[in-house]
């Protein structure tokens, strides 16, 4: 699976064909008409969630900032 996304307005198209990258790449952003570029994402990249919220981090000592947590 691959993807190309705009530069311009952040629209991203999906290929199940791998061969199809060159063709999107080929073609303008259909929502703005863009330059397109590969995207480096993707679908289902992380598996699971993190251990601890950035949020919830003090960024000076990396711990956590709410009880229990």
């Amino acid at each position: 699976m691959d993807a190309v996304r705009c530069k311009e307005c952040g629209e991203t198209r999906w290929s199940l064909f791998s061969g199809s990258v060159a063709h999107l790449l080929a073609e303008p952003c259909r929502a703005c008409g863009g330059e397109t570029l590969v995207e480096r994402r993707r679908p289902r990249g992380k598996s699971r969630a993190p251990l601890i919220e950035r949020r919830d981090l003090d960024l000076a000592g990396r711990t956590p900032t709410r009880p229990g947590v």
